[in-house]
């Protein structure tokens, strides 16, 4: 049987195998036991092991911190294929679809990770099982490794993975677009705030990870202020109070062009208020920084642009109370710039905005051999099965692979789809999971069985 056969007569077999870990919300939290990202990580680890053993691979617990599928049970891997189990948070009332689970609609499946990353997992792991089933030989293993914490970006499940296993000399991750990607910007997210008292401004909010454009931020202010409703602002006055929630709209943070960023939004919303003049000193400050739809870092000083792209910045997180404010920002910048030198300005603007630069962690720019042989196998195999023009690109997110060497991104995304990662009602097509699950395979023959 042919593999594109194999996988569109499995494909019930993979949705039921989605949905067993999209019920799981995994989102990474903080050490429960022995679960280091928290029990739902955990038991979305364990999930995706019985699914290996079920599908007749051996898997492998790295304590926790990751997993793996194994083709051979003997003999290190030659390939890796590097997904995670980890989603970010849901905004639950957002949804038209439930999101801890899978609903097929119009040739889609809904639910949070279906694009970003279990879908990937199990696309993944059904290719190889397509090799097996479907009569390959291959001559090299190949691994794949699922995460357990992609979403925070501190890269402390690859870490701790590298300590207890070999990372494979080839890998790619399908937690991307197509066709590849080879280059990516360097990413940095810093923190930053300070102590400042105001007159009327009790708290201000707004956010949840911060690599996403916040989607919602709310204020309130003591006092009664007569503020007129809207379809994105709404404000009500209870108890002595007058309550604000604005809304805006989320985008990764690679991509914050596409999102409607709600807390700089709300800056300008009440700096039309009557309120006192240390609370528009904050928002002054706060909008010297970030001015609403301003993306690219310019008042920060790093609005780069060279080959691998321009700079992109997003203001993400806010939390002010009780006269302390913390804010966290993400900003990946071209090959150009380096991380100590976007330190430098920054703290450089927070100081001239009477801001508190606290801390900053993040990566260079990555970038791998676009003339490598497994680059051109991996081109060559999407340009035979899709019949599209494969080629080299250079993106703004971080993806899995960035500090891996020679590491490249390698799917599931399609130019011009917006899937809502990391929004609500998430998505991916359901050709689309055949079309890379056959991807996979293909590459795994053409890499691993020469």
């Amino acid at each position: 049987m042919e593999i594109k056969e194999y996988l569109k007569e499995n494909f019930p077999e993979m949705k039921k195998a989605l949905a067993r870990l999209i019920r799981i919300p995994s989102v990474s939290g903080k050490e429960d036991g022995k679960y280091p990202f928290g029990a739902e990580c955990g038991k979305a680890l364990e999930e995706f092991l019985k699914l290996c053993e079920e599908n007749g691979f051996k898997g492998t617990n790295y304590d926790y911190y990751a997993g793996s599928a194994d083709f051979f049970e003997e003999g290190e891997p030659a390939l890796g294929i590097l997904a995670h189990l980890d989603v970010v948070p849901v905004t639950e009332k957002d949804w038209s679809f439930p999101p801890f689970d899978v609903t097929e609609k119009d040739g889609r499946l809904y639910g949070r990770g279906c694009m970003d990353d279990k879908g990937a997992v199990i696309a993944s792991l059904f290719a190889m099982k397509a090799v097996r089933e479907c009569g390959y030989t291959l001559k090299k293993n190949v691994r794949l490794i699922a995460g357990c914490s992609e979403e925070t970006g501190s890269e402390l499940d690859i870490r701790e993975y590298m300590k207890r296993a070999v990372m494979p000399g080839a890998v790619f991750t399908p937690d991307a677009e197509y066709p590849i990607i080879t280059t990516e910007k360097g990413m940095l997210r810093f923190e930053f705030g300070g102590s400042l008292d105001c007159s009327h401004i009790e708290s201000l909010s707004g956010g949840t990870v911060v690599n996403a454009v916040p989607a919602e931020a709310a204020a309130v202010l003591k006092g009664n202020f007569i503020l007129a409703s809207s379809e994105d602002i709404e404000c009500r006055y209870e108890n002595g109070k007058t309550y604000i929630v604005c809304k805006g709209k989320s985008a990764h943070a690679s991509t914050p062009e596409h999102g409607v960023n709600a807390l700089t939004k709300l800056f300008g919303y009440l700096l039309e208020t009557d309120i006192g003049d240390n609370d528009k000193a904050m928002l002054k400050s706060l909008t010297g920084l970030f001015p609403h739809g301003e993306t690219d870092a310019k008042s920060l000083g790093l609005n780069v642009t060279d080959e691998s792209g321009s700079t992109t910045c997003v203001f993400s997180i806010l939390e002010y109370k009780e006269g302390k404010l913390y804010c966290k920002a993400d900003m990946r910048f071209p090959v150009s710039l380096t991380k100590a030198e976007a330190e430098k300005r920054i703290g450089e603007a927070a100081a001239r905005n009477g801001l508190e630069f606290i801390s900053a962690v993040g990566s260079e720019p990555h970038c791998a051999d676009k003339n490598s042989d497994f680059v051109r196998t991996l081109l060559k195999v999407y340009s035979e099965t899709t019949g599209k023009e494969g080629y080299c690109k250079s993106i703004g997110g971080g993806t899995y692979v960035h500090g891996i060497d020679g590491g490249v991104a390698f799917g599931m995304e399609i130019e011009g789809e917006d899937n809502n990662i990391h929004g609500a009602d998430e998505w991916i097509g359901a050709d689309n999971m055949l079309m890379s699950a056959e991807i996979f395979a293909k590459a795994i023959i053409e890499y691993c069985g020469k």
